[in-house]
Parts: structure tokens; C-alpha cells; sequence
């Protein structure tokens, strides 16, 4: 692992954790100095952050986590619903048979994660799952599509998606999310485009609707 995306991990762990709220400015001074790290790795996954679309950046004062608003979050979440639903039913198309094995690789451990309240892990396999469909698209400009939407529409996850505000006391709602994922990858392996779109479409509206009305 490099040396900025140790930065990464840390800085979105932090995230997590709840160290920043929306609004919150992000120096690069006070995050190298408490991640003890150089400047540089931070800087750049700061801007990473950026280019991702989480992190807004605000000249002479530096980058920030934007304030969600409901009207942003239903964009977001109907624009990831174009891009993935596309990307989904791409991959069913074009997929490997590697790459179908890599995201069965990914979506493992997924329920023993959550069971643990393991929010880091279940942020990074989600990241790995969904990216990954949109690389095996094979096709770049819905894949960089995916990507900065898939961070945008985190910022809502992060901050209003019950599990990453357990303690250890709380006990685990019921996740619709591994059998939801489960169904997207089954689709990807019948190569049955049509159905991965539509299992993709449902995964990501059931998200919304969580976030939106706590269903």
C-alpha cells in the first residue's frame, strides 16, 4: 500500500468515526500532524477526495465536506441509478469470468462485517463491489461516471445510514444490502443484462429510501 492511499484509508476512517462533520474544513497541516504523516500523501488524498466528489474545495481556505441537502441527495441517487444501472448491465455483457470471481471475493465476508459493526470494511467491500462492477464495463467514461457519483452519494451514507452510527451497544438492524448484492452478482454471472440492471436499480432506490425515511 502506498503512502497516499494509507492517507486515504485513514482520512475516510475518520470520516467514519464521525472526527468531521458537514461543513468541517479538512487542513492538511492538522491531519498530517495526527495521522503522523508527511504532507505530501495527504495532500494528495485530499485532492483524490476531491476529484471523487467528496470533498468540496474553497480557494485561500481549503477543502471541506459539503452540507447534504434532500434535493442534492435525490440527485445523486438518481444519477448513480443511470450510471450503475448502465454499468451493471454492461458488465453482465463483458465481465470476465476473473472479474465475476473477484466480486464473488469481495462480497464474502460481508455479513460476518456487518454482524461486527465493522464499519471500515463494510465501507471498503462496498467501494470494491460496486467500482468493481463499473470496471468491468469496460468502458471508461461510465466507469469514471460511476466513481465520482458512487463518493458523492457516500457523503449521505456516511452521515445518515444507521449502521455507521452504532456503538457496540446497539444491536444490528436487519441489512437488506448483502442479499441485494448477492442478487446484482448472481445477474453479472447469468449475463443477463437486463435483470442486473434492474436488481442494480432496486439495490440503490432501497438505499435512498433507507436514508430518506429510515425504512
Amino acid at each position: 500500500m502506498t503512502a497516499e492511499e494509507a492517507a486515504y484509508q485513514k482520512i475516510v476512517h475518520l470520516i467514519l468515526a464521525g472526527h468531521y462533520k458537514p461543513g468541517d474544513f479538512l487542513l492538511e497541516v492538522e491531519l498530517s500532524n495526527s495521522l503522523g504523516m508527511s504532507r505530501t500523501p495527504v495532500s494528495r488524498a485530499i485532492s483524490r477526495l476531491v476529484v471523487e466528489g467528496f470533498l468540496c474545495k474553497m480557494p485561500k481556505k481549503g477543502c471541506y465536506i459539503p452540507q447534504p441537502t434532500p434535493q442534492d441527495s435525490e440527485q445523486v441517487f438518481r444519477a448513480r441509478m443511470v450510471a450503475e444501472g448502465k454499468a451493471a448491465a454492461l458488465a453482465a455483457e463483458h465481465a470476465t469470468d476473473e472479474e465475476i470471481a473477484a466480486l464473488a471475493r469481495v462480497l464474502e465476508p460481508e455479513e460476518t462485517l456487518l454482524a461486527q459493526r465493522d464499519k471500515d470494511q463494510v465501507a471498503q467491500i462496498n467501494r470494491a463491489f460496486h467500482l468493481g462492477i463499473a470496471r468491468a464495463s469496460h468502458n471508461a467514461y461510465i466507469e469514471n461516471w460511476c466513481r465520482t457519483i458512487f463518493w458523492k452519494s457516500n457523503l449521505y451514507i456516511f452521515y445518515f445510514d444507521s449502521f455507521y452510527h452504532l456503538t457496540q451497544h446497539d444491536d444490528v438492524p436487519p441489512q437488506q444490502t448483502p442479499v441485494q448484492h448477492k442478487a446484482i452478482l448472481e445477474a453479472i454471472r447469468q449475463r443477463n443484462p437486463e435483470l442486473a440492471e434492474a436488481r442494480m436499480l432496486e439495490h440503490i432506490q432501497n438505499t435512498f429510501e433507507k436514508l430518506l425515511y429510515g425504512l
